[in-house]
């Protein structure tokens, strides 16, 4: 048995047949039903059932699976964190809730560090991105800290050996479409956002409400769109009157037809980056903490 073996298990399940395993593992389907087959030679058992419709686990399948399914994400972890040590100094990973200006942050960091190649800028849900930095997958977190998830977000942080640095305060920001009642107010108090449809971003299933990248209780909104990526977020705001809240730094460049506008009393807001407590950043992760350390000072000095 083999952690290559494992990793074959565990796409043939989550691909429901063998062929598509192995498109997606790019190896034959003959070596790949060679492969499963002196597996379960090996263990005793038959691993799956194959059918006309596919490929199922078997009861004791199943329990292999699963477990094959933790070794191979403990092993990538492990790899990740001490191989390809010389291509991930040419490269840089950030994970981060959905902000506006993290796509001209990225790209005048390109222009300004050519010798960095190779970026990845992953957007997910608030469990994703802590578990994407405490397993080294990416190298810095950004997410929001408030009153009302603070002590929460700090206790995953422990649990996961992560620690967090301010970047900057900022007061909440309502997002609306220009034509919208109140996008002309100056300040808009919470009392003007009751009977609105919410949208809002997607956490986990099972997640608790400080994961939530909502400043403010939703409940009452008598309609709630929950959706993944901040285009689909813009396009319902430009067709409906619904709100959205957020950080209210806003790229003009990549959002049109949307405005912002000041929440009353919505100040007790900080963005933050998280990183691993016991891991040296590199040097392009550090580079890239300066431009956006000087973004947020530029903000703090316009505001």
């Amino acid at each position: 048995m083999n952690i290559q073996q494992l990793r074959y298990v565990v796409a043939i399940a989550n691909s429901g047949t063998f062929r598509e395993a192995a498109e997606k593992l790019y190896v034959s389907q003959p070596s790949l039903s060679i492969s499963i087959r002196d597996l379960e030679k090996e263990l005793g058992f038959q691993i799956f059932s194959r059918t006309s419709a596919g490929t199922v686990l078997t009861k004791r399948g199943m329990e292999f699976y699963e477990q094959a399914q933790n070794l191979v994400k403990g092993f990538d972890k492990f790899e990740n964190y001490y191989l390809q040590v010389e291509e991930k100094e040419k490269s840089f990973s950030i994970s981060s809730q959905h902000y506006d200006f993290l796509p001209p942050l990225m790209t005048e960091f390109s222009k300004t560090h050519p010798q960095y190649p190779h970026f990845r800028i992953f957007e997910s849900t608030t469990v994703q991105i802590l578990d994407e930095v405490a397993q080294g997958y990416s190298e810095l977190g950004i997410i929001y800290l408030n009153t009302r998830n603070t002590k929460g977000i700090m206790q995953k942080l422990e649990k996961l050996q992560l620690v967090v640095f301010d970047l900057i305060d900022f007061q909440t920001h309502v997002y609306l479409r220009e034509g919208h009642p109140l996008a002309q107010k100056e300040v808009v108090q919470l009392e003007d956002l009751k009977g609105l449809p919410t949208v809002r971003f997607t956490q986990e299933k099972e997640a608790y409400l400080y994961y939530s990248e909502n400043f403010i209780d939703t409940s009452d909104s008598p309609v709630v769109f929950d959706v993944t990526d901040r285009a689909t977020l813009n396009g319902i705001l430009e067709r409906t009157d619904a709100y959205a809240t957020g950080s209210g730094f806003l790229d003009s460049e990549s959002v049109n037809g949307i405005v912002v506008v000041p929440l009353e009393h919505g100040v007790d807001n900080r963005m933050v980056y998280v990183k691993r407590e016991n891991h040296d950043l590199s040097q392009c992760a550090k580079d890239f903490l300066v431009l956006m350390e000087d973004y947020f000072a530029k903000q703090k000095h316009t505001s």
